[in-house]
C-alpha cells in the first residue's frame, strides 16, 4: 500500500470524512466488481457497496493496521454478500435476463454478457472463491479462513470453477 494511502486510512481513523471517501474513491470499482458479480444483479451490488461503505466508515477507528484498509473493505462486503445470499433464500429470486437487460455500470465485465453468464452459472460458494481471488485479490490461505475451508479445497474449487467457465464459454461459441 502506498505510503499516502496509509496516511488518509490515519486521517479516516481520526474521524476524516474526507480521507475516507478519497480511499473509497480509489477502490469503489473494485468492490462494485466484486459485489456485481458475485451477486450478479447491480442493483445489489450498489446497496451491498453502500452498506459496507457505510458500516466500514462508522468502524474504521476498528481497523488494527493501516496496509490492511484494503482487504478489510473486501472483508465486509464479502460479509454483506453472504447476508443478501441467506436473505435470498428466502426470497423468489430475480429475473435474471430483466437484470442482464439493464443499463450497467460500464465496467470491464458488464460488456461480456457471456463471462457473465458463465459466472453467473456457478454455485455461491465458487462464485465467493473466484471473486475474492479475482477481485479481491486474496490468496488462498485468506480465502480458506474466510470460508471455514482448507486451502487445499479452497484451491481445487478454484480450479474447477474456472473450468466450469471455460467449458461454459467454449460450448456457447458459435
Amino acid at each position: 500500500m502506498k505510503p499516502c494511502t496509509q496516511t488518509l486510512v490515519a486521517q479516516a481513523k481520526k474521524g476524516d470524512a474526507h480521507a475516507f471517501a478519497t480511499l473509497y474513491e480509489e477502490i469503489y470499482k473494485d468492490l462494485y466488481r466484486f459485489a456485481y458479480c458475485t451477486m450478479e444483479h447491480s442493483e445489489q451490488a450498489e446497496d451491498i457497496v453502500s452498506t459496507a461503505v457505510l458500516h466500514a466508515f462508522e468502524q474504521i477507528h476498528k481497523l488494527r493496521k493501516n496496509s490492511s484498509f484494503r482487504s478489510w473493505m473486501f472483508q465486509i462486503v464479502a460479509n454483506e454478500c453472504k447476508k443478501q445470499f441467506r436473505l435470498q433464500s428466502k426470497v423468489i429470486p430475480y429475473d435474471m435476463a430483466e437484470d442482464f437487460s439493464s443499463n450497467l455500470y460500464s465496467v470491464d465485465l458488464s460488456e461480456h454478457l457471456a463471462l457473465k453468464q458463465a459466472f453467473s452459472a456457478l454455485s455461491e460458494q465458487e462464485r465467493l472463491i473466484v471473486g475474492l481471488s479475482l477481485f479481491a485479490g486474496y490468496n488462498s490461505r485468506e480465502i480458506a479462513r474466510y470460508v471455514h475451508k482448507k486451502e487445499s479445497t479452497v484451491r481445487s474449487s478454484k480450479k474447477r470453477a474456472l473450468e466450469k467457465m471455460k467449458q461454459f464459454l467454449d460450448d456457447t461459441q458459435p
